[in-house]
């Protein structure tokens, strides 16, 4: 007899501003897209995930950098893990709004992408009880967060956020983790999905990714 566990965990991304959940074939919610590679995905948007965050880890791809898997479970039990550049309008406002979050409690998160002057411009908002939180670290109160850092690269200038991220990144497990408890149908205890291992990561934001 052998015995083992298995996971279901369905992954999202985030891109122009929505949620998108990548599928094998066509469904009667998907769209296709063609990525810059030349490739042809199958993808369903959505405007929002709600749910109770279960989880939140770095995961670090051998090939395509450092990313933010944060995990959900719904009141179905069902898991999903958003993922998120390590380094991003979207992860930037999802941790620097985190301290704000009741962790106990569901709570919605809804990317925006708005284009200004011909630029993306993304965000991303977290609600609870209806209500919008605000961002725990700001411009005017940045709660000793570091800010960037312009630098010099191969003769260009270009903004460093690598304090900020490192900050935000142990604030995530000093503050935050401990704090996590997932309840659903009267159970109680923290989940702990894994990071996927046979697939790719499916995060592009607001570029094609690149596989």
């Amino acid at each position: 007899m052998g015995l083992g566990t298995s996971s279901n965990t369905t992954f999202l991304s985030i891109g122009d501003g929505k949620i998108t959940r990548r599928v094998k074939s066509p469904t009667t919610k998907s769209r296709e897209r063609t990525l810059k590679n030349g490739n042809t995905i199958h993808e369903e948007i959505y405007d929002y995930i709600e749910g109770f965050i279960t989880d939140i880890k770095v995961y670090q791809h051998e090939q395509y950098g450092k990313f933010w898997n944060v995990y959900m479970t719904d009141d179905t039990g069902e898991t999903y893990c958003l993922q998120m550049n390590y380094s991003g309008g979207y992860s930037s406002a999802f941790l620097k709004i985190l301290p704000n979050v009741d962790i106990k409690e569901k709570v919605k998160i809804s990317p925006t992408m708005k284009v200004i002057d011909g630029k993306k411009k993304v965000g991303l908002f977290i609600n609870q009880d209806g209500h919008a939180l605000k961002h725990f670290y700001t411009k005017d109160n940045p709660n000793d967060l570091p800010q960037m850092r312009k630098v010099r690269v191969k003769g260009q200038d270009v903004w460093d956020d690598t304090d900020m991220m490192e900050f935000l990144e142990s604030m995530v497990k000093t503050d935050i983790i401990p704090k996590i408890t997932y309840k659903s149908g009267g159970q109680a205890g923290r989940v702990n999905a894994p990071a996927p291992v046979n697939d790719l990561p499916v995060t592009g934001e607001d570029d094609d990714p690149p596989f």
